[in-house]
């Protein structure tokens, strides 16, 4: 491994149903965006939400990806569809 390279994730275990939901959302959001699906958000980031299935917007802003902007525009949308499959 490279000095400074991110370490590489623990597995994950993630809600296969929510993450079913995830990748629903964020096709729609994606369309609706007018973006590729990986602008919203990467599989590696929905696999891990779906793992930890963060409650907050601080939680949230932990997962791998989930930067100040991408909290900001997909945040509440993503913990509702977390809340709705809880």
């Amino acid at each position: 491994m490279l000095p400074g390279a991110p370490m590489p994730a623990a597995p994950a275990n993630p809600d296969e149903p929510l993450l079913a939901a995830l990748r629903v959302w964020r096709r729609e959001r994606a369309r609706s965006d007018a973006v590729p699906a990986y602008v919203v958000a990467h599989d590696s980031t929905l696999i891990e939400i779906a793992d930890v299935r963060p409650r907050t917007l601080p939680a949230l802003r932990r997962v791998r990806g989930m930067g100040p902007m991408k909290l900001e525009q997909y945040g509440p949308e993503i913990l509702a569809v977390i809340e709705a499959n809880a």
